[in-house]
């Protein structure tokens, strides 16, 4: 890992009310990373959280299943949700922790959420279209990879005012005006954190590297070799390109409105190959990158009503 300013690293190691994994729910997410763990003991585990127990039922009986009669147990539930469903529900669980601890006036808390939920459903959506199998990890990585920005508004808010300033008055990017102030950015921060929720060293790479383009990377004699087309299914870290692009759609296509006057940040992919094709979407508004954005949004309202549907349980 990048290592922090010493003064940050102290910080974030001195949090007290930082979110943790309660127990049930890391025991949870480790059952779902075991392929021969049954349904049953599966079941058994998230029937000791009361709260994980009543969001995972009342997502099984919500009208996207359509099963035909009422699901009141979690063994049945476990089936018709599958793994990756669940582990999006924990996950969820415990990202919503953190905006229920922000303030609304020091943040704009409901756009960020929104912006959060875009990026996992989008992130899930280009998982499946782009063959990586594990499209339960693509949506929380897509989640999660900005929660470092939540860290630094509530924990550093005088650095915080600082790095808005920088990118109000000198046109910084976000992760520019925080390595300005803080010697870090929110992707080190948040790479900090899931490490310490002992998430797979991938997830916790596509925090760190999202804002990072991919050719600055690969070793010296590979970077110069690089060329500006992208084979995805030759990334070192093809969840990288996975949360990077979900950002950028979600810049794109007006989801990103929490930093709307910010300018545009580096990405693990080329951001030239990103507006050659929205260029030629204005040529051809019937093209597969149109549709494909629309799909995303079809896809960032079913992960909304799901989530609503958890908040509410």
């Amino acid at each position: 890992m990048k290592t922090l300013d010493p003064k940050i690293w102290r910080k974030l190691n001195n949090l007290t009310e930082l979110p943790t994994i309660p127990t049930v729910m890391s025991q949870v997410l480790l059952a779902l990373d075991n392929p021969n763990l049954s349904a049953k003991n599966l079941a058994s585990i998230i029937e000791r959280d009361q709260t994980l127990t009543a969001k995972v039922l009342r997502v099984a009986n919500s009208p996207f299943y359509g099963f035909a009669r009422r699901i009141s147990t979690i063994d049945l539930a476990v089936v018709i949700l599958g793994t990756n469903t669940l582990k999006e529900i924990v996950m969820s669980l415990l990202v919503q922790k953190f905006f229920s601890r922000l303030s609304k006036t020091m943040f704009d808390v409901k756009s960020f959420w929104n912006y959060s939920l875009f990026c996992g459903a989008s992130a899930r959506l280009l998982a499946r279209k782009l063959g990586y199998k594990l499209a339960g990890e693509a949506f929380v990585a897509g989640l999660m990879h900005d929660l470092g920005i939540l860290i630094i508004v509530e924990n550093f808010r005088k650095q915080f005012g600082e790095i808005r300033k920088l990118q109000r008055v000198m046109g910084f990017s976000l992760a520019d005006a925080e390595m300005a102030v803080l010697r870090a950015t929110h992707a080190d921060i948040g790479q900090w954190l899931a490490e310490r929720w002992n998430l797979p060293p991938r997830l916790c790479n596509a925090i760190k590297n999202h804002h990072i383009n991919y050719k600055k990377l690969l070793p010296e004699e590979a970077n110069s070799a690089a060329a500006d087309d992208v084979n995805f299914s030759e990334l070192a870290e093809p969840l990288t390109a996975i949360v990077s692009l979900s950002e950028w759609f979600a810049q794109e296509m007006g989801y990103k409105t929490w930093d709307a006057k910010s300018a545009k940040p580096d990405y693990y992919l080329s951001r030239e190959i990103f507006e050659d094709l929205s260029e030629e979407d204005i040529l051809h508004p019937d093209s597969a990158f149109e549709l494909l954005k629309k799909e995303m949004a079809e896809e960032y309202q079913k992960a909304s009503l799901i989530s609503d549907l958890q908040m509410r349980a």
